[in-house]
């Protein structure tokens, strides 16, 4: 959809020169409290005060037994369900073994009176509190630029995963458009919003296939690890040449080797990422399409697309 628009700025007239320090800046993930971290929290709070009173019994794991699993016992807690004392069990047991939390059950009497929390809505709730973290982070970065985008702008942000460029379509206005642009592609802007649409996305969405995302993925490990990326290579008798004739899959095994953090895997990895590498050497970088993304924006806030 195309919008003719207008819009309001006090920045220079000279749009291409965007000061990128101390600029806002994007971010793909972002510390959220969800109502599993909040339980989560409760719990430890509650729990590390226990562990101090269960030290104080000679054997801390038997006295933590008595409560919960002999009925006989005159430390026994008559006072909780069976379920709530199964869920005190894991975590005092928990906390007497490491000295800290770990196991966590939301059937504890603390949340007696609290509605049930479904664990299978935290990835939904960390999606949707991300989303607002990257609006507000995004109304930063306009508004730093003295940018007011207007009422009801449909824009669509799409980005080239080989070079993380974006481009802006939806408005007539090329100026504004431009000034968009300028905006967002720079610092690592644009490589933080692809990585966004990505861990944003649900599973009926149509911009992604298993062959695209494993295309994504070897082209970035590829590039992580060399510092080369395979759209910029030839390819000769079925193998990817840098400019000086090397085989970047051997400039890859190599990388994987000096690295402490990725020899012990290396030989994993080069089979894995080695196999994909021959198969598109083979058949031709484009013969399966780049992981190029689009989200949409309107009135402050990204939406989803597919």
């Amino acid at each position: 959809m195309n919008i003719n628009t207008s819009y309001t700025t006090v920045v220079s007239n000279n749009h291409n020169r965007i000061d990128s320090k101390n600029q806002p800046a994007i971010q793909s993930t972002n510390e959220v409290m969800t109502e599993s971290d909040r339980r989560m929290k409760i719990l430890d709070e509650k729990y590390e005060k226990i562990n101090e009173q269960n030290k104080r019994f000679k054997d801390p794991q038997g006295h933590i037994y008595d409560k919960y699993r002999n009925p006989h016992s005159s430390y026994f807690r008559s006072d909780l369900t069976s379920v709530e004392r199964e869920a005190a069990y894991i975590m005092e047991m928990s906390w007497a073994r490491n000295n800290k939390g770990g196991q966590y059950d939301f059937n504890d009497a603390i949340f007696r009176n609290e509605k049930r929390y479904d664990p299978t809505q935290e990835s939904v709730e960390k999606k949707i509190l991300n989303r607002q973290k990257v609006n507000e982070q995004l109304q930063a970065l306009f508004s730093t630029n003295g940018l007011t985008i207007p009422k009801n702008a449909n824009l669509i942000f799409t980005i080239d995963p080989n070079n993380f460029k974006l481009v802006v379509s939806g408005s007539k206005d090329e100026s504004l458009v431009k000034q968009i642009e300028d905006i967002l592609n720079t610092n690592n802007n644009t490589r933080e919003l692809f990585f966004h649409i990505m861990k944003s996305r649900s599973d009926d969405s149509t911009q992604f296939t298993a062959d695209t995302l494993a295309k994504f993925h070897l082209v970035n490990q590829i590039k992580t690890v060399t510092g080369y990326n395979l759209n910029d290579l030839s390819i000769v008798n079925g193998q990817f040449i840098t400019d000086n004739g090397t085989n970047i899959f051997d400039i890859y095994k190599e990388e994987l080797l000096k690295n402490p953090y990725t020899a012990e895997n290396a030989r994993i990895a080069a089979s894995h990422y080695g196999a994909q590498l021959f198969d598109l050497a083979k058949n031709g970088f484009d013969s399966i399409p780049d992981l190029v993304l689009s989200i949409g924006y309107q009135n402050g806030a990204l939406y989803d697309i597919g």
